[in-house]
């Protein structure tokens, strides 16, 4: 098989929440990061409690949305370094996705054109939703891929998760940059009481700001 198509990892890397913002049942929040080629990534996010832990927004057939970051939202920032533009993705529970870029900090805000992100979770609600969609787009009759992906869940869903994880595969050349690329990795936890905290690599701020310049600490250069 031809290196190109093997997956390499890169790294596993933890998050913190915000001091202003602490979790009350969540231990843990680590990514790991792999990368199969220029512009194509897969970002896990591996929350260290089980689903029912968290309020995660219903499942949907996946699209583009905003304010994802209201509720339960996995995020990634990405930049070139020495620019002060970066692009912004939003991956929910929920299946749907949301990429932004920006001039500045917080400036010149518009809509990302970007290939949609493959996004899958241990929920079984969304993993439902997304392989009824995926079989849809296949041309299958919207009735009979609901039929075939509840099939697939009862196989899927036999013992019940011990971690939420979210998966968010990005495949799209743009970002296939020679220069190399920094990454800022957060996410929004709404857990089941509605408690809500901030988590990043790094938090820069008095308040919890994922757009924070400084917050882009991640060097992804090795493998953009």
């Amino acid at each position: 098989m031809e290196a190109s198509v093997l997956e390499t990892f890169l790294s596993v890397v933890p998050l913190t929440p915000h001091p202003d913002t602490p979790p009350r049942a969540i231990g843990s929040v680590v990514c790991s990061i792999s990368w199969q080629g220029p512009g194509n990534w897969c970002f896990d996010y591996i929350v260290g409690e089980p689903p029912e832990a968290l309020r995660l927004p219903p499942a949907v057939v996946p699209a583009r949305a905003d304010g994802l970051w209201q509720r339960t939202c996995f995020e990634l920032f990405l930049k070139r370094p020495g620019e002060a533009g970066y692009c912004e993705f939003n991956f929910s529970p929920s299946g749907e996705w949301a990429a932004y870029r920006f001039d500045d900090y917080r400036d010149g805000m518009a809509q990302l054109a970007v290939e949609p992100p493959r996004i899958t979770s241990t929920d079984p609600a969304q993993f439902a939703a997304g392989m009824t969609a995926h079989l849809t787009a296949l041309g299958i009759d919207a009735e009979t891929a609901k039929m075939m992906a509840e099939l697939d869940l009862g196989d899927a869903g036999r013992a019940p998760p011990s971690q939420y994880a979210l998966s968010a595969c990005l495949e799209d050349a743009q970002f296939g940059w020679a220069g190399g690329a920094l990454a800022a990795i957060t996410a929004v936890i709404e857990e089941a009481d509605g408690t809500k905290s901030y988590w990043a690599l790094a938090h820069p701020s008095e308040k919890p700001d994922f757009h924070h310049p400084d917050g882009f600490v991640l060097d992804l250069s090795a493998r953009a």
